[in-house]
């Protein structure tokens, strides 16, 4: 009777995991997309970077340096294709 119990128990814990962690992501994805580098610059005033050595290379060519903490790594991941676009791993560069 125990058993049953406990091996129901683990198997809705199984089922519920998957849901749980498929819906995370969506809403925290919610919180990090920008619509604009004027919106995304209130926030990261020198932009975000995917690397501390595309963050390095903004530098060198005379720009502040971007943000490469892991919330503003994630944020150029969801924000790249609109918002870097030359390309070289500095979103809103400034």
């Amino acid at each position: 009777m125990i058993s049953r119990r406990i091996a129901s128990a683990v198997a809705a814990t199984a089922l519920a995991l998957p849901v749980v962690a498929l819906s995370a992501p969506q809403a925290d994805a919610a919180g990090l997309t920008y619509s604009s580098c004027a919106k995304l610059t209130r926030v990261y005033p020198h932009g975000v970077a995917k690397s501390a050595t595309a963050a390095a290379k903004q530098v060198r060519q005379g720009y502040g340096r971007p943000s490469t903490t892991a919330r503003a790594k994630r944020v150029y991941s969801v924000n790249y294709r609109n918002l870097d676009r030359d390309r070289d791993g500095t979103a809103c560069e400034r």
